[in-house]
Order: structure tokens, then sequence, then C-alpha cells
């Protein structure tokens, strides 16, 4: 107990020390966490944070379900996220959706405009998830039901591209390649895919798939980025391509998925728009995710289609990258400037169990503009 006067009534009163805090603050100045640990409590968080009401302009058209085993049909999913569809990413079991996620459908209130449907199906979710959804009322359109990844990632990329194709240029020109077998190297063109509407494909390391194939025989015309190094994605993969199109295959590529992700941040084609161009001193966003939680990162993608535009930045669980801090710091603006806009933000994607408070401080250091100014 503490001993306060209080000065009104002359007396000596009894005050309890105080409490610690009940919950930890998980933002700092420059970072937002996103700090929830479950896959659906992450998806809806995010999705409230873009669409926060019903009465707003962005409201979205449609909202993409896809199963939450397995990566492959949300990662390619994510260029149907950019307009004109505007659709968040949501993720359900192949027979059953939670109660959460329908009440959060019904929130939003997709529109249905420029869309087949409020509700567009990526990936072999069951008719009992289908038909539960129209019992609520709402418009069911399957993209694919493939149980094959590469197959359906292909359905989603000719979705995309010709049944509505996307606004921007990068999103009818260019195709995006990475690997079906390890998202590590490929797993940043989810943002960039949603930011642009660019399609995605799957390769495995020295193989393309049938239907893969023919695709990429379909669209000789476009340029063909490919995201990641010949471990993961082979050169006999860039060579059969680049012996099929008439357009250009370019890599982008480092020595480890951390380098791979500034790469692409900082990335501007030289043959067409393609790219991020995050590589001046101008003040910028981005969007820090660790490897093991891929189905926060797909979900995240909303923050490179809405909001700031974030690029996606990888990190170690405890550790921020040499690779990672040397690029935030170069792209930092000039600290001569005034006390003024344009700053630096970012976004933490989990809990401290998945990114430490350690390395969101290490996020801050590097994002700190104003402390590095001279006063």
């Amino acid at each position: 107990m503490q001993q306060f006067f209080n000065p009104r009534s002359g007396c000596l009163r009894m005050m309890p020390e105080p409490r610690q805090a009940e919950a930890e603050e998980h933002n700092t100045v420059n970072t937002t966490r996103m700090n929830h640990e479950d896959m659906y409590s992450f998806n809806i968080a995010m999705t409230k944070m873009i669409y926060p009401s019903q009465d707003i302009s962005w409201k979205p058209n449609a909202v993409i379900l896809v199963p939450a085993d397995k990566w492959q049909y949300s990662l390619c999913a994510s260029s149907v996220v950019h307009f004109p569809i505007n659709a968040p990413i949501m993720f359900s079991e192949r027979n059953y959706l939670p109660e959460i996620s329908i009440r959060e459908i019904q929130r939003m209130g997709p529109t249905g405009n420029e869309v087949p449907a409020q509700v567009l199906i990526a990936g072999p979710i069951s008719n009992s998830v289908e038909n539960m959804l129209k019992m609520e009322g709402l418009t069911v359109y399957r993209i694919t039901d493939e149980e094959d990844v590469y197959e359906s990632c292909i359905h989603i990329a000719d979705f995309r591209l010709n049944e509505i194709p996307s606004e921007s240029e990068e999103g009818r020109r260019d195709i995006i390649v990475i690997s079906g077998q390890d998202y590590s190297e490929g797993i940043t063109a989810s943002f960039y895919a949603a930011h642009k509407g660019t399609p995605i494909i799957l390769v495995e390391q020295d193989i393309i798939p049938e239907p893969v194939m023919n695709f990429i025989n379909n669209n000789k015309d476009k340029n063909y980025y490919i995201l990641g190094n010949e471990k993961t994605v082979g050169p006999e993969v860039e060579e059969e391509i680049s012996g099929i199109i008439d357009g250009n295959v370019i890599r982008i590529s480092a020595s480890n998925p951390y380098t791979i992700s500034v790469k692409f941040a900082e990335y501007a084609s030289e043959v067409d728009s393609f790219g991020w161009k995050h590589n001046t001193k101008d003040g910028w966003a981005f969007a820090f995710g660790e490897l093991k939680r891929w189905y926060n990162i797909v979900s995240s993608c909303l923050l490179a289609h809405l909001g700031k535009h974030t690029p996606l930045l990888l990190t170690d669980k405890d550790h921020l990258p040499d690779a990672v801090t040397e690029y935030v710091v170069r792209v930092n603006p000039e600290k001569e400037m005034p006390s003024m806009p344009p700053y630096m933000h970012s976004y933490v994607l989990g809990s401290l169990n998945d990114i430490t408070h350690t390395v969101q401080v290490e996020i801050e250091k590097v994002l700190d503009v104003a402390g590095k100014k001279e006063h």
C-alpha cells in the first residue's frame, strides 16, 4: 500500500500499489500486430480490419472460399482478390464451414456485383458447405473443385484471365511461376497477385505438370516471372517455358526466402510494368510474416490489395534477417526531410509465439523515421 495525502480533507489515505496491466500492448508507434494464434480468428480479424463495415465504398463484391488444409489453393486464389472482384480469401474445412466464418461473411455483406456469385469456391470443398451457404441466402459459384493442386490453380488462373480479367496491366499481361512443392520462396507472390491480379501457376522442381503445360501453350503472349531460385524451380523448367512462349522468362532469385522477399519488394521489370518498385527513399509500408504460418500470410494479402498496399517481407520468429534490416533502412526517407510524411509503417502477421516481441522492436527500430531526424 502507498500513502496518499488528500489536500481537500487534510488526511492521509492508503492507496493500493498499481497493478500490472491485465493485457500487454502488442502495437508500437510504427507497427501493428495481428495478434491471433488460430487460423480462423486471424482470417476474420484481417477481414474486419480491411472491411470494417457495410457502410464503406470498398465493400467486397464476393468472398473467396478455399480449403484450409493445403496452401496451394489459397496462394493461387490470391490473384482473384484484386479488382474488379474485390474479395477476401476465407478458409473452410472441406466438409464444414465454421459458424464464425458464416457470420463474418454475412457481416461483410458481399454485393455480388460484377461477379458470378457472392461466394467463389476455389478448391475441393464439399456440396454440404455449398448448401450451408445457400441456406444462409448466399449465392455460390465454383471456380474449381479439382483435388489436384496444379489443375486447380490453372482453373483459377483461367478464371482470372478470361472470366473476370484484372483491372491492372500486370494482371492481364504477366504470369508468376512458383514451386508447387515448397512455398517458402514463392509465398510473397500472394501479395503481388492480390495487389495487381497477376495469375500464379505452380510447377515442380524439374517438371511442368500437364495442365500447367497446356496453360502455358495457351498463353504464349505473356511474360513469365519465376519467383525462387533453382532449388525450387529448376533450370529445366525455365528453359522449357522459354522454348514455348513468345514473351520473356525472368527469374527473381536469391539464396534464401528472406532475401528473395527483399528482391521482390524492390523489383522493377525492364520489359513491362511488373514489380513493386519499392526501391526509393519515399517512405513505405510493409507486412512481416513468418514462414510456418502460411495461412496468416495468405489471409493478409488483403493488405496489398487495399489500404497501404504492402509488399511482404519475411522474418524468422526470433531474428530479423540482415537482408531485410538493410533493405528497410535503405528505403527510409532521408533524415534531413522535414517532420512530415512520408513515414514508414509495418504489420506484424501473427502472435508473440509466431514473431517475438524482440523482432517487433527490431522492426520498429528500422522503421523509426522520426527518431532518425535531427531535431
